[in-house]
This record gives structure tokens, C-alpha cells and sequence, in this order.
């Protein structure tokens, strides 16, 4: 996405590919316009999803379902969402998110451009350097005790 300074129009179609997983994640508002939120589109067929338990230091994430069923886990459990559901996420909190249903889901994510950024550059990673890729934005992963 180019530097935006007066605001910008955003096709269905537009925004910049992340490569997560076998989703579709599209930035639609994300580092580099200026803006002070993110938005991130996500696209989850069965199966998909960010399932592994994380938190962040200083990053609030807020989730609105747009079609389909998404679980979300936030601090201990984990609870179905449908469309047109808002989760809020602040910084701190236990969180996930799974397509755990046979049905294909989409969601926003809004947060600081700095949550956007963080999936951008795991999307240049492999899986297992995901951990330490997200130290370097105050993200902490949950380790199995």
C-alpha cells in the first residue's frame, strides 16, 4: 500500500496479501499510510485460523465476524462467534482464533498498524521462527506447562 496522507478507497479486491496459512489475510489499512489503525481482512476456510494461545504486551486487537462461525479463545475459554459478533481483545489478554466449523468464515481485525505489521513479517517466515519473529513486537506465545 502506498504512503496515504488524505485518506484512501479500498476495493473489495485490494490490500496486500499475508501469507498465514492456507486463508487469505488482505491489509486493508496497515504500516506505511499513515493511519493510526490497522485493518486486516481474514479470509479462514475449515481448519485455519491463529490457534496457538498468545498475548500481547502493549496491543489492543479488536475481531468482528463477518461470515460464518470463528472460535475465539480469550484468557481461558474458548467461545463460537457469528456474524455480526465484536471481540475485544486488550493488551495483556490470553487470545486465539480457529475455524473450527466444516463452513468457510471471514473477519476483521482492527488494531495499530503494529499488529498488521506483525503479520506481515510472520508471513515472510517459517512457522517455527514464529515465537521469536514476535518477540520483537511484545507478543509472548503460551507455553505448554
Amino acid at each position: 500500500m502506498a504512503v496515504v496522507t488524505a485518506g484512501a478507497i479500498v476495493e473489495p479486491a485490494g490490500g496486500a496479501q499475508i501469507r498465514l496459512g492456507p486463508g487469505r489475510r488482505t491489509v486493508k489499512v496497515g504500516p506505511g499510510s499513515n493511519a493510526q489503525i490497522g485493518l486486516l481482512e481474514g479470509e479462514l476456510p475449515p481448519g485455519d485460523g491463529f490457534p496457538v494461545p498468545h498475548w500481547h504486551d502493549d496491543l489492543d486487537e479488536v475481531y468482528y465476524v463477518l461470515a460464518g462461525q470463528i472460535d475465539y479463545l480469550v484468557q481461558h475459554d474458548w467461545h463460537r462467534a457469528g456474524p455480526g459478533t465484536t471481540v475485544y481483545v486488550p493488551a495483556g489478554t490470553v487470545h486465539a482464533f480457529r475455524n473450527a466449523t466444516d463452513q468457510p468464515s471471514r473477519h476483521l481485525l482492527i488494531g495499530l498498524p503494529a499488529v498488521v505489521a506483525m503479520l506481515q513479517d510472520l508471513g515472510t517466515h517459517p512457522r517455527e521462527t514464529w515465537e521469536t519473529v514476535s518477540q520483537s513486537y511484545r507478543t509472548h506465545f503460551v507455553r505448554d506447562e
